[in-house]
């Protein structure tokens, strides 16, 4: 779950979303996360974040535009005690990095309904930046990089009173070009053995060796439920809970990292 602190610009939230308006937001809020990296343990591990995210939403006649970039960094525990005095650690240093951009197109007017359903697509990316801990200050390095092109769909609600707005967005990736592949564990992989006396940039090399996959080897999908609540004709507040799995294929049918985050968050948006 997470808290969104954001600001919505509207004259009313009908012509808000019908007239061409540029709209900018910063949020802040609480996150949970779920996570499994077969590569480095079979547990579970959990933990909860304040994350930072920005946005900006271009609102025209028929279509919407959306950029938005959130952030965190949290400590994720299993159910595998601690035993400090020997210097047995067991925690996941986790960094989360998401940045993407939709372009959607009205698809349908529900005139009795208040209603407009958009379609269109989402190139995003995602980074999730693991150091696993077990001895003393020893740490493992563990990555999930996916840049990713997906299908998009965007339901509008709006209330009769003009100034509430409901919104219910699906996003599901359909191809994606990913820099850790055929990763056994952090030191044996198709990417990781020849990094092992490589001199040059890391980065650089693996964003050159990365593959495509698809379906077969990440499900990956994106949910999320807001509603709107105008309280002038420039400021809002939002509210929004948001979902996103995915499921990665480290190594064969073997290994797998799966990822689960659930968010709630609050927000003031403005527009200029």
């Amino acid at each position: 779950m997470i808290f969104r602190l954001g600001l919505i610009h509207a004259q009313d939230i009908n012509t808000f979303h019908l007239d061409k308006s540029h709209i900018f937001s910063l949020y802040t809020g609480f996150s949970g996360y779920i996570e499994r990296d077969d590569a480095m343990s079979h547990y579970k591990y959990r933990g909860h974040a304040l994350p930072v995210e920005i946005s900006y939403r271009y609102s025209g006649t028929n279509c919407r535009q959306i950029f938005y970039a959130n952030f965190d960094n949290l400590i994720l525990i299993s159910s595998l005690p601690n035993y400090d005095n020997a210097g047995l650690n067991h925690y996941v240093q986790s960094t989360n990095i998401q940045m993407g951009y939709s372009y959607l197109h009205r698809a349908f007017r529900l005139a009795r309904y208040r209603s407009d359903i958009f379609f269109g697509g989402e190139i995003n990316s995602l980074l999730n930046l693991r150091q696993h801990a077990y001895i003393d200050n020893n740490e493992f390095l563990m990555l999930d990089q996916f840049n990713s092109l997906g299908l998009k769909a965007q339901l509008e609600k709006r209330f009769a009173s003009n100034k509430r707005v409901a919104f219910f967005n699906l996003n599901i990736p359909f191809i994606s070009y990913v820099l850790m592949g055929d990763t056994y564990n952090a030191f044996v992989g198709k990417k990781i053995d020849p990094l092992m006396n490589y001199g040059g940039n890391m980065l650089l090399y693996l964003a050159k060796k990365g593959d495509f996959v698809s379906f077969k080897k990440l499900v990956y999908f994106k949910t999320d439920f807001s509603f709107v609540q105008s309280i002038s004709n420039h400021i809002g507040i939002e509210c929004k809970y948001s979902l996103r799995y995915y499921k990665f294929s480290q190594y064969q049918n073997i290994n797998y990292s799966k990822n689960l985050q659930s968010q709630f968050l609050i927000g003031i948006v403005g527009k200029l």
